[in-house]
């Protein structure tokens, strides 16, 4: 999915209908202003998406779990090393000169911690009043995953008098996460130009699988894929995508501009159903995720504002 086309439609559309009068409006005075909200506003999001670890244990090569597409397989580190291969090729590979090697029932790790990842988004909110608005968004975040996997290898004799060698290699998992909320928001104004915001509501997070791999010296292994024999491969005929729903609950705080549009800094805290393969036979857990992320509200009167700056 391209986010950049979908960002600019969106703030297009966003600038013409506040622009008509169907977004915030302001009541000026010789001292202060006060927020009249009532009709849409639209603004975007941009953040840090923290997911929880334990998920990461679909990608740690034990290959557990199904992933509910009939032309690509979930193979373990073993089997994958061993696809097309053979034992000599395999032995080449890892520069043993003849030695045995094994991997032992515990060289997958059982988790590999995602890195944080950048969050971008669009939100969409229709307010009652100041306080009241119904709140729509939809983000989009990539996620990555890497942990050691271990291979021992029996040295013959003149290598080490026949002792054993342990080399560790790096496994790597990627996916992309694409999470919607529908939800209620209310404010607590702390002064006319800041308040404090509330929001709860569902969250359904949609898990794509992009890639599942190792490295063994400088070759590169996709524990996800399909052996059409003769050594050829192929990959995952479906989007591999699942989607799982639970619930979600932010804590914010709102600083608000006359000219320069509104302004938000958000904590999301939501509970997800993540589901990464078949939804029966995969993985399928609820976990605790987290977002922290700004939220730039357009101005209703952005192209006023733009035409007077030149």
């Amino acid at each position: 999915m391209k986010i950049k086309p979908i960002v600019f439609f969106v703030l297009s559309a966003a600038m013409t209908i506040s622009h008509t009068g169907f977004s915030q409006n302001w009541d000026d005075d010789d001292d202060f202003y006060e927020p009249s909200r009532q009709g849409m506003e639209f603004g975007v999001n941009l953040g840090v998406y923290r997911a929880h670890p334990n998920s990461s244990v679909f990608y740690n090569g034990a290959a557990w779990y199904e992933l509910g597409d009939n032309q690509a397989n979930l193979y373990s580190i073993e089997d994958r090393l061993f696809l097309g291969n053979t034992e000599d090729q395999i032995n080449n590979t890892l520069n043993l000169g003849g030695g045995n090697f094994r991997i032992p029932y515990d060289s997958s790790p059982l988790l590999m911690p995602y890195d944080p990842g950048l969050m971008l988004g669009l939100k969409m909110l229709y307010f009652w009043n100041p306080e009241s608005a119904l709140v729509m968004s939809i983000d989009a975040v990539n996620l990555k995953a890497a942990g050691p996997w271990t291979l021992e290898t029996d040295l013959l004799p003149g290598q080490g008098q026949g002792s054993n060698d342990i080399k560790v290699y790096g496994i790597f998992g990627q996916e992309r996460r694409m999470i919607g909320t529908l939800g209620y928001r209310t404010a607590a104004y702390i002064i006319d130009e800041a308040a404090w915001i509330f929001e709860f509501g569902a969250i359904a997070t949609s898990v794509q699988i992009k890639r599942n791999y190792i490295n063994v010296e400088s070759n590169t292994y996709d524990l996800i894929t399909f052996y059409n024999g003769g050594g050829q491969f192929s990959g995952a005929a479906s989007s591999l995508t699942s989607t799982g729903f639970g619930f979600y609950g932010v804590i914010g705080l709102e600083a608000m501009f006359e000219e320069g549009g509104n302004l938000e800094a958000n904590l999301r805290v939501s509970r997800d159903n993540i589901i990464l393969g078949a939804p029966e036979g995969g993985y399928n857990e609820k976990l605790w995720n987290f977002a922290l992320y700004v939220t730039w509200l357009i101005p209703p009167h952005i192209g006023d504002f733009v035409r007077a700056s030149f």
